[in-house]
């Protein structure tokens, strides 16, 4: 395992070909094992197994250091926005996630895009909504990108993470529901037919999921399933000023357990 749980509560670190680990170990050097980041933007690099990752941080843990994450640990010793020179010196990566982004969530490139996803299988979902609606609202606008836009990816993360859905585990059929940006919108699907989307009351305030069905059929967790999506009706959201329990272990029993998904 590359995961180290006993070093400020947890990062994935480089061992040595004895099987010990690197040391002496910074994890706010970019470059070496990591690319293009450091160990911070790759602390949640678990999108296939969310669920086990937060199992290894053990109870609501992985919230915190989620957090910690986002804020850079206001007010304490934590992180803040700071990055050190490593093997892979100084690049536009770093001084862009310093003046563009929020503490270590490096947005302008892909190593952390899923994160925002983990909040969720995590425990708290909530915290994930209100940084998915910061980051859909603060960090695109017509005169700015917050870094490399790379083929189209950092756009296609926009796209879905506006509409409230996105596809944390690359390959499976299973989406995630995040908090979508808009109260209605309509989209035409390659089958022809279509998929209606509402979020009821939304606003720039009402960010937190309260409740969401498919088609009148209430849904128990954040996610949503692609081949019922691509069957076309309605996908429906209830948001609130409050953060809420739904999606967590009171409405979804599956959050933290290893859900099984099919691949398409």
């Amino acid at each position: 395992s590359l995961f180290d749980p006993s070093f400020k509560g947890g990062f994935f670190r480089p061992r040595l070909s004895s099987g010990a680990w690197l040391d002496p170990f910074d994890e706010l050097a970019w470059g070496g094992p990591y690319t293009e980041a450091s160990a911070w933007q790759y602390r949640f690099y678990a999108p296939h197994e969310p669920e086990a990752l937060a199992e290894l941080y053990g109870g609501d843990r992985m919230c915190h250091y989620l957090s910690e994450m986002m804020t850079g640990g206001e007010g304490t010793d934590g992180p803040g926005a700071a990055y050190h020179k490593g093997s892979w010196g100084l690049h536009h990566e770093q001084t862009e996630m310093t003046e563009n982004c929020f503490g270590q969530y490096e947005h302008n490139n892909q190593p952390v895009w899923h994160v925002l996803y983990m909040f969720a299988p995590a425990g708290c979902a909530s915290a994930g909504q209100y940084w998915l609606r910061q980051a859909t609202g603060r960090l695109y606008g017509p005169h700015m990108y917050t870094g490399d836009e790379d083929n189209g990816s950092m756009s296609a993360w926009y796209v879905l993470s506006a509409i409230g859905i996105y596809q944390l585990t690359p390959g499976s059929s299973t989406y995630r529901l995040g908090s979508p940006m808009f109260r209605h919108l309509v989209l035409q699907l390659d089958n022809g037919r279509t998929l209606e989307i509402l979020a009821q009351s939304n606003s720039p305030e009402n960010v937190y999921v309260q409740a969401a069905s498919l088609n009148g059929v209430p849904l128990k967790c954040l996610t949503v399933d692609y081949f019922e999506l691509m069957k076309g009706g309605k996908l429906e959201f209830v948001m609130s000023s409050k953060p809420s329990s739904f999606g967590t272990q009171s409405t979804c029993s599956d959050v933290r357990q290893h859900p099984s998904v099919s691949f398409v």
